[in-house]
């Protein structure tokens, strides 16, 4: 099942760019909701290369997720991509059922078995539905987070848990300074922020930038007190896994073609020089708050 807003399946919805369109115009005059829809049109346009080339989830940390009865839970995966973290819960027998606002990622999660609904998070019709489990993998931030927390607690039954994941990764620190020196060189001022890493620039970066979860949380009174459990691990990339995995960014689909290319260029070229590949050292953090009544 891939649903759309109207009802429909939008591999035949007046065709994907006309459902892009619709979403860019509702959000006039909201530049953060403008910037969510323009970000999240580029990742579709990378939807398979994404589904491809995004780093797992640690089997502990949907472990942890879960918790230890999976097939009792009733889950909503909010954000779930091509189904990256969602999969791995149904195979330990969760009902997931997955909220995506990008038609071609939610196409690519339906092939792989998972039922997915088209449409903003924070205005989906739950038409009644209640959930043991909120998740939200590596997309949380870019909702309205308060809205979204507050959305969350209002579809979990009582005692239910928000989950919230994100992966963080960085490169060994001389690959890092060598790193900078080719963005610093080949990318303009004024370009938007681009990550060198996985969400980090340095390994010091890698558990920074989530106080607007917490303080979400916090302020809403359905939730208790968040915890925070984090899982290191390494994966190593050759050259071009990594290049592949660059391509897969917004923010690099977001450049200008012939800059995108000079500067995957130059990163290449560093690697090369690195010699070829590098193990990149990640962390897992895992979020989680309980609904209090």
């Amino acid at each position: 099942m891939v649903n759309g807003n109207d009802g429909t399946s939008p591999a035949s919805a007046r065709r994907t760019d006309e459902y892009w369109d619709r979403m860019v115009s509702a959000t006039a005059g909201d530049k953060r909701r403008r910037r969510t829809v323009e970000r999240s049109r580029l990742f579709d346009q990378e939807a398979e290369r994404y589904d491809r080339c995004r780093p797992r989830y640690p089997d502990v940390v949907i472990d942890a997720l879960l918790g230890p009865e999976p097939s009792r839970l009733d889950v909503i995966d909010v954000g779930c991509g091509t189904g990256i973290a969602a999969r791995p819960m149904a195979e330990r027998g969760a009902k997931v059922l997955g909220v995506e606002l990008a038609p071609r990622m939610a196409e690519v999660a339906f092939r792989h078995g998972l039922d997915v609904e088209i449409g903003a998070f924070e205005e989906w019709d739950a038409a009644g539905r209640r959930f043991d489990l909120v998740t939200s993998a590596q997309a949380w931030h870019w909702l309205d987070m308060p809205a979204a927390t507050t959305k969350a607690a209002s579809l979990l039954r009582p005692n239910g848990i928000l989950g919230l994941i994100w992966n963080g990764g960085a490169h060994p620190d001389d690959l890092a300074d060598a790193l900078e020196e080719v963005y610093s060189t080949v990318v303009p001022p004024g370009t938007h922020h681009l990550f060198r890493g996985y969400g980090a620039n340095r390994s010091t970066d890698v558990r920074s930038g989530l106080t607007g979860v917490f303080d979400a949380i916090a302020a809403a009174p359905d939730f208790g007190a968040s915890t925070e459990q984090w899982f290191p691990w390494t994966q190593h990339y050759q050259r071009d896994e990594w290049l592949e995995l660059l391509r897969s960014y917004s923010e690099y689909a977001a450049l200008e073609p012939n800059l995108r290319h000079r500067l995957l260029d130059a990163i290449g070229t560093t690697i090369d020089d690195y010699g070829g590949s590098f193990a990149m050292n990640f962390e897992t953090v895992l979020i989680a708050a309980t609904r209090l009544r």
